[in-house]
């Protein structure tokens, strides 16, 4: 039979809510107190009553906010899939989510939309940060209030959350540098690279390991500028005609992010297809397209699917038991080129995602 948290308590000589914070990782309880009660517990082979416990979440419902940047990026069409999806399997216990979403990267509003989720009485928050000092603050806030904070497709690099659900984006950067590295076959090769934000720190790790596996294994690739373009399809469109006009000698295009169908008509229009090796991030439609075109090289899937669906189960579990997640829950890079693509088409199947 179950040893239950009030008998723990007497063995421990604490009260119950004591033991409670120890089991759930709460503050207001002393460290050595804790390792106590936790072994205790252990000791007894304690397991939480998750029946009573999903009962008693039917009776009081939860609600968590989700606040992302996804207007404009086909990126977030399956993590929106992903999101749908865990909320679906876990309507039956009264979980609801209230989304607000926003177009690029203003920290002003990113933090005026969480302002209106708290307003809105969530219990937990899923978002994609902005990586600034504002942002943190706002995240030691919400750890103060109680209210569990997991990122997702992007992680910020201060401040206090459960968890990331997301690429490793230092991993995926390497990768990148040494697709753009084979490409050159041993050869100059003036690179240009596109990102979505400095604000961002993806999209900065992105570059960074970039950065690291070209100048250590692949010296003849000259990077030769980076741009910015929010993610955002028409500035990337005029941004890398612009660049391309300034630099014809350009021969390949790494972006780190969004735009990818903006660059990529800006190369179609300047008669580049082909000419200039572009490798990318994610597959959507247009991406597919064009993969199949020959404008894209290759692009790197990061499971979109998953950055949507794990945050939601991850933060239900720690409501239901206060399971704790690992602090990185990283999705898998998978290298993709035409080939890939038109052979998944043939047989009338799509990229595998991860149930």
């Amino acid at each position: 039979m179950s040893v239950s948290i009030r008998e723990i308590a007497k063995m421990a000589g604490v009260s119950r809510g004591t033991v409670d914070r120890a089991l759930n990782d709460r503050p207001g309880i002393n460290p050595e107190l804790k390792a106590r009660i936790l072994n205790i517990a252990r000791d007894v082979d304690y397991r939480s009553n998750k029946a009573g416990r999903m009962l008693g979440l039917r009776k009081k419902p939860l609600c968590f906010g989700i606040q992302m940047p996804s207007q404009g990026n086909d990126f977030f069409i399956d993590v929106r899939r992903g999101i749908s999806a865990a909320m679906q399997e876990l309507a039956d216990f009264g979980l609801s989510s209230k989304i607000l979403t926003m177009k690029g990267f203003s920290v002003e509003k990113q933090l005026s939309q969480i302002r209106q989720l708290l307003d809105e009485g969530i219990h937990g928050l899923i978002f994609v940060p902005i990586d600034h000092p504002k942002i943190t603050a706002l995240l030691d806030e919400l750890q103060e209030k109680q209210i569990p904070v997991i990122t997702f497709n992007n992680d910020i690099e201060h401040g206090c959350r459960l968890s990331y659900v997301g690429n490793d984006y230092i991993a995926s950067g390497q990768i990148a540098a040494g697709l753009i590295g084979l490409l050159s076959a041993g050869s100059p090769l003036k690179t240009l690279i596109m990102t979505g934000s400095v604000q961002v720190l993806g999209h900065n790790q992105r570059i960074s390991g970039f950065h690291d596996v070209i100048k250590s294994d692949y010296p003849q690739v000259d990077i030769v500028d980076v741009l910015e373009c929010q993610d955002d399809d028409q500035v990337a469109r005029e941004r890398i005609s612009r660049a391309l006009e300034q630099r014809p000698d350009v021969q390949a295009l790494y972006i780190t992010a969004g735009g990818v169908a903006g660059a990529c008509e800006a190369i179609r229009v300047r008669g580049c297809a082909g000419k200039i090796k572009v490798v990318s991030f994610d597959l959507t439609d247009r991406t597919k397209a064009f993969l199949k075109e020959g404008l894209i090289t290759a692009t790197i899937e990061q499971e979109p699917y998953q950055q949507g669906y794990r945050p939601v189960k991850l933060l239900f579990d720690y409501f239901l038991d206060g399971t704790k997640p690992p602090q990185r829950c990283l999705t898998h890079n998978r290298i993709l080129i035409r080939e890939h693509v038109m052979n998944l088409d043939t047989i009338g199947a799509d990229v595998p995602k991860e149930q």
